[in-house]
């Protein structure tokens, strides 16, 4: 068991790393993810039902990360507006 979470965090965190790496990348996945699934809301169907789940997932981690490093800069010396 503990090898499984090891593998998964691995994983997490590749992704993590992968997805800072580039410079806009961060904020097109959300805000693009974002579009997409108002654009459902608003006119259905246009995610396959097979897809909807695992790109709400998918929105769902990138809000965690968004979260997480708004956190890190508030925390750790971002850039203040005052």
């Amino acid at each position: 068991m503990k090898k499984l979470k090891k593998l998964i965090n691995q994983i997490l965190d590749a992704t993590e790393n992968l997805i800072y790496s580039v410079k806009y990348l961060p904020q097109i996945l959300y805000f693009g993810s974002l579009g997409i699934i108002l654009y459902e809301i608003i006119i259905e169907e246009f995610i396959p039902d097979s897809l909807l789940i695992p790109f709400g997932i998918f929105f769902l981690y990138i809000t965690v990360l968004a979260i997480k490093n708004y956190g890190t800069k508030r925390e750790f010396g971002g850039k203040n507006k005052s």
